[in-house]
């Protein structure tokens, strides 16, 4: 009975002790803008600038080959991940872009990069601009 106690303390020790992988879950928030820059139809030229209304924000945790959460921006280009575990992270949003002969897709992502480093951080990131 001592040694199945014993080893149930350290297991238990051992586990209470892993870190959390990035994801969901945690008690960290991202908050950041993004802006669209509206250029002419060769893209030589911004028209105007304005806040993301209604665009798709994807989340990756970590080193994973897709993302794990998604939001759409508000009225102001806005957004916000809550519940994160610390980590590595990526943020993406996908811009227009002019197709070439070599490559015909019209869109391709914007990505930031970043690191939540503390279990109740805020994390404000810089501005993402999309191309439209």
């Amino acid at each position: 009975m001592k040694i199945a106690l014993c080893i149930f303390t350290a297991l238990w020790f051992a586990l209470a002790g892993c870190r959390p992988e990035p994801g969901l879950g945690g008690m960290a928030t991202v908050t950041g803008v993004v802006m669209v820059e509206d250029w002419n139809s060769t893209f030589t030229n911004i028209n105007s600038v304005y806040p993301a209304m209604r665009e798709d924000i994807f989340l990756v945790f970590g080193d994973e080959p897709t993302f794990g959460e998604d939001v759409e921006t508000h009225f102001d280009g806005t957004y916000r991940f809550q519940y994160l575990y610390p980590g590595k992270y990526t943020l993406y949003a996908y811009s227009d872009r002019l197709a070439t002969p070599g490559n015909t897709n019209t869109r391709e992502p914007v990505k930031l990069n970043f690191e939540i480093t503390e279990k109740r951080q805020i994390l404000t990131l810089d501005t993402l601009y999309i191309r439209k």
